[in-house]
């Protein structure tokens, strides 16, 4: 790392903080040819260029005065936007790492450290999650200020948690258990009077069935990385509630952009159509008869050529309580008799899964706005496998 800081001093305008160096060194330097010339200055920058990681430094209140130049092809920002504000920060992260950051840097305050380093995510220019390795350190002399490095991690790690085939394993075993229990439990009501126990006890491992079952389905990953339509993927996703959303009374409204057919989503289009299912799901619940749910979908592309599907499902129900809002992800939670807690978070699981975003917030007036952010390629280039 102090190799880094060393090379920041070098861009063209220098960063904020730098002691001007002692009048007398500087003119015995320039007499004696040690001065930076113009091809070391240009070597210097160069250098800046090709390194692994980008560079800043930022004031206390976390305004940015220096960035390299490398930030827009190593993390998809261009140094224009990120100079002179704090749009690297807070404007870029999601929430709950926000607070991580915030908390760190607190520490680095406060004196408690003279360096942090954490992981999180940044938001690109398409609204899609980067990981990025992240150390901040105050300098050694007096002057305020911050200096920093990030260093992109890429999305191979999404992926993680205990061997696939050791869950598959235990999860099947279990239900296996299950399945005969009921079956027993079957054959002595045959041979034994009713009573609200044994209703209790067949209800019970019903339900211990079912939640095997959707935890199965929870813990899939990907089987295939296919060019994926995500037209075709919400047509199918939205037939298969159609139906529920016509019984309840509820206004259905459908919007896909053409541009989505222009594009294809690397992924798995089975995990993909799960995901969106289980979002109009929660719509489906959350509006009372006579409301309104509306789908937006379309393709958006950056200035780099990357284009990310975007996708909206609004609905007119109730707003969330902030304290939910926070907890609404979180395995086996829920808000609602019978239900597993599972649907949005197998959703969310299964769009990370594909290296995209997915964002619940409630609506301007009332009820709940859910985003999903997929990254894509165009059809006429070859997408990733």
């Amino acid at each position: 790392m102090s190799s880094s800081i060393a090379i920041l001093p070098v861009n063209r305008n220098r960063p904020v903080g730098l002691d001007e160096p002692d009048p007398k060194i500087k003119a015995s330097s320039v007499q004696g040819g040690a001065s930076i010339s113009p091809p070391q200055r240009g070597l210097a920058e160069g250098l800046l260029k090709c390194l692994p990681w980008v560079l800043y430094e930022c004031e206390p209140s976390l305004e940015l005065t220096f960035v390299s130049d490398n930030v827009a092809e190593l993390i998809g920002f261009e140094p224009g936007e990120l100079i002179g504000n704090r749009s690297l920060w807070q404007e870029r992260m999601l929430e709950e790492d926000w607070s991580l950051v915030q908390e760190k840097l607190n520490d680095l305050n406060v004196g408690n450290a003279g360096s942090i380093s954490m992981a999180h995510r940044l938001l690109d220019r398409r609204g899609l999650p980067v990981w990025v390795s992240h150390t901040v350190i105050r300098p050694w002399r007096e002057k305020q200020g911050l200096w920093g490095c990030l260093l992109g991690m890429g999305n191979d790690g999404r992926i993680q948690g205990v061997e696939q085939a050791s869950v598959d394993g235990y999860v099947h075993r279990i239900g296996n258990h299950f399945q005969l229990l009921r079956l027993v439990i079957s054959s002595l009501e045959k041979s034994l009077p009713k009573s609200r126990e044994a209703e209790v006890l067949h209800e019970t491992v019903d339900n211990a069935i079912e939640l095997t079952r959707r935890f199965s389905e929870y813990i899939q990953v990907p089987t295939c990385w296919n060019g994926t339509d995500m037209g075709k993927v919400l047509q199918a996703a939205t037939a298969r509630w159609s139906p529920e959303f016509r019984e309840k009374g509820i206004e259905w409204v459908k919007r896909i952009d053409h541009s989505v057919e222009t594009v294809a989503v690397s992924g798995d289009p089975f995990l993909l159509e799960l995901a969106m299912s289980h979002i109009l799901q929660n719509a489906l619940e959350s509006t009372e008869r006579g409301g309104r749910v509306d789908l937006e979908a379309r393709a958006e592309f950056s200035c780099y050529g990357l284009p990310a599907v975007k996708i909206k499902i609004v609905d007119s129900g109730l707003s969330i309580e902030e304290g939910t809002l926070k907890r609404i992800f979180s395995p086996f939670f829920s808000t609602k008799n019978g239900h597993d807690g599972l649907g949005l978070s197998m959703a969310q699981r299964f769009v990370k899964m594909h290296g995209g975003l997915l964002r619940v917030k409630n609506g301007r007036s009332k009820g709940t706005e859910v985003e999903v952010v997929l990254p894509a390629t165009p059809l006429d280039v070859p997408f990733p496998r």
